[in-house]
């Protein structure tokens, strides 16, 4: 029996949710082995569910556990094994899905009481697309309200936490996302970005994240998000993993981003830019991002500092705001203080200041990019805020306390650019990644270059 997989490094899991040898390896090594019999899909998900049942009581990564239904169609896969028959390349294996998609039989709350009618028989086209990629769908992950903030306080349940410090937040609004697969409770998930959703909670978590280039990802909420803000991305605990997620993902065009993710990379112009939009610069964290710098020019890479991107968060706030407010909520009074706050705020924002700031960002981001192949950045300039640090202010004064968290990575969802975190190390035992943003369509380039962040 061969059920070896080539992978690149693999990411730990948080320190105090080690697992056993079968939970520690990635997704596709899971596949591998569900391919070659040595291992079911009724076993691996079991396993799952048996570490959601003993760990998400602290850390609150999940919103809904469905357990029966994921046993179903583990069993289901073993028999379409038995027969012979794979289907994609996560057959059999367990993923969460974030709380804004549909999943049959179950309830879509966005994080808000506001939705709290929202119940569906059937799947959105982007679950289907996962299930048909063989993926068993075990839980739904939680979310800040509406997708807003980058930390997950609502009123739905506590807040969600990091495992690898539980006082300390998970970021956002992917964070029960990340912090499930940071302990082990899934071995991958999507999440989505719309200001550094994903990339916020893979890097508190020392995942990999992807903010893919527009519209290589289909979208079906691009009646609401008409700017092209956000995109669902892939998080795992490897490089190979999150490609082949991706690839998962592109429905319309696959385009083979782990097999080019493995090819060499030739020379880059790498722009190296330190200087937040908003907040400060941890040293610690400018160190790390310093020898990655470093690290490029010895793979033979030209590295220069850079400015960033020109923009404040006085510029950015309405047209995020403009944006949420498409969110067709019923019962706005249903939503917590802040998320009404934000709502109601952006349906007072013309449509034409909106654009107007859209494009201003896009031309800043284009200037950025002038001369280089590839920024590189921190992805969260500080480190972990403590879980409940902000529950006292007000909704504005919450945005602007939370808002370092996404200093380094909202640009890039204005200017529809990848983006992409790698783990680099750690600050007071907590994960710190790395930035790298690339040109349009060069989602696989980044994904090889992370690579040599790795060596």
């Amino acid at each position: 029996m061969n059920h070896s997989v080539r992978q690149g490094r693999v990411y730990p899991l948080a320190p105090r949710f080690q697992a056993d040898e079968v939970l520690s390896l990635t997704a596709l090594e899971q596949a591998a082995r569900i391919a070659d019999g040595t291992l079911t899909s009724r076993e691996l998900v079991d396993r799952y569910l048996d570490r959601i049942q003993r760990f998400d009581g602290e850390l609150n990564a999940c919103i809904t556990v469905l357990a029966s239904a994921a046993r179903r169609e583990a069993e289901r896969a073993d028999k379409l094994r038995a027969q012979g028959r794979i289907i994609g390349p996560f057959h059999g294996v367990p993923t969460a899905i974030k709380d804004h998609h549909l999943v049959r039989m179950t309830r879509t709350r966005l994080g808000s009481r506001a939705f709290d009618w929202l119940f569906t028989p059937m799947d959105d086209p982007f679950v289907a697309t996962l299930r048909a990629a063989g993926f068993v769908v075990i839980a739904k992950t939680a979310m800040s309200e509406l997708g807003i903030l980058p930390i997950v306080e609502t009123e739905l349940q506590p807040p969600t936490r990091n495992p690898w410090n539980t006082t300390r937040t998970a970021g956002g609004s992917s964070g029960g996302a990340g912090a499930a697969i940071a302990a082990g409770l899934v071995p991958i998930a999507p999440g989505s970005d719309g200001a550094g959703s994903v990339r916020i909670p893979s890097s508190l978590h020392g995942l990999v994240g992807l903010k893919p280039t527009r519209g290589l990802v289909a979208d079906p909420s691009n009646k609401i998000d008409t700017y092209g803000l956000a995109s669902n991305g892939p998080m795992a605990r490897s490089i190979d993993d999150a490609a082949a997620l991706l690839d998962v993902m592109c429905v319309r065009d696959r385009g083979d981003h782990l097999f080019r993710s493995r090819l060499p990379v030739r020379p880059l112009r790498i722009g190296l830019v330190l200087d937040p939009p908003v907040g400060e610069l941890d040293p610690r964290i400018a160190a790390r991002v310093e020898l990655a710098a470093q690290r490029l020019r010895d793979a033979g890479h030209s590295v220069e500092r850079r400015a960033g991107p020109q923009g404040t968060l006085d510029d950015f706030l309405p047209v995020y705001q403009r944006f949420v407010s498409r969110i067709p909520v019923l019962a706005p009074k249903r939503l917590g203080e802040f998320a009404r706050w934000f709502w109601q705020s952006g349906r007072s924002v013309p449509e034409s200041l909106a654009d107007s700031l859209m494009r201003r960002f896009e031309q800043s981001g284009r200037e950025a990019m002038e001369g280089i192949d590839v920024m590189l950045s921190p992805t969260i300039g500080v480190p972990a805020f403590e879980a409940l640090q902000f529950a006292h202010l007000g909704p504005e004064a919450l945005f602007r306390a939370a808002a370092p968290l996404g200093a380094f990575t909202a640009i890039a969802n204005v200017t529809g650019q990848p983006a992409l975190t790698v783990p680099f190390g750690l600050v007071d035992d907590m994960p710190v990644g790395v930035q790298l943003i690339g040109e349009h369509g060069a989602d696989a380039q980044l994904f090889a270059l992370a690579r040599t962040l790795e060596a």
